[in-house]
């Protein structure tokens, strides 16, 4: 078994998972951002709640980590082996011409999303971990300073980086149908609307937060 998770196939089945976890994690995180839209006591009263019960929050945010590192790691090596392979005995190249440019850019995408949680977390769960369960969260959604949502460029970055993840999502979820061996006639229906609500219409949520914000809806 543990030979098998670091094969080539068992260490894409792992990227397939931690890749789908971590698209449930966005739905969830995007419920909780769409409670701004009913106003501060709402969202603060949320987020009051879920500080309220910190040691289960800890644990999720664990588990979290453990899923990103798992992804993270497991893409850094299968890159690795395809690079080897394209210039070792190999006669087909592990990026051909025919590949989309998503799929020939996922490593360089995915270094930028990265890059993007890890400012994400310094500055939304660093300042909300510091903040008391009676402070107003909201207004530090919308705070105009370099990092907050309420900061132009931010803003701009915020969305470039949203964009990036739904693209990534986007031929993630094409390969993990490939590598899980969903049938073409499946993929092409249930499962393919269902890969669109996690790399179109989540993405696109998170976007229209950030421009409700910069239009003063929220």
């Amino acid at each position: 078994m543990f030979k098998f998770l670091f094969s080539t196939i068992g260490q894409k089945i792992q990227i397939a998972i931690s890749g789908l976890l971590f698209s449930i994690f966005l739905m969830f995180h995007l419920f909780n951002n769409l409670v701004m839209y009913t106003g501060a006591d709402n969202f603060n009263s949320m987020v009051s709640f879920l500080k309220s019960i910190h040691i289960i929050i800890r644990i999720l945010e664990f588990g979290l980590l453990a899923i990103i590192l798992i992804h993270v790691v497991n893409a850094i090596i299968t890159t690795i082996k395809n690079r080897k392979a394209n210039n070792g005995k190999y006669a087909v190249p592990a990026n051909p011409p025919t590949a989309s440019l998503n799929s020939k850019t996922m490593i360089w995408s995915g270094s930028i999303v990265l890059l993007f949680l890890i400012f994400h977390l310094r500055y939304y769960w660093y300042t909300f971990q510091n903040l008391s369960k009676d402070a107003n969260f909201y207004e530090y959604m919308s705070i105009k300073k370099f990092g907050f949502l309420g900061h132009g460029p931010t803003q701009i970055f915020y969305i470039i980086a949203i964009f990036l993840i739904a693209m990534h999502l986007r031929h993630g979820f094409m390969s993990v149908f490939k590598t899980l061996g969903i049938s073409q006639s499946i993929r092409s229906n249930i499962l393919k609307f269902i890969a669109f609500i996690f790399w179109g219409i989540i993405p696109a949520g998170f976007i229209i937060i950030v421009l409700s914000i910069r239009w003063g809806f929220i």
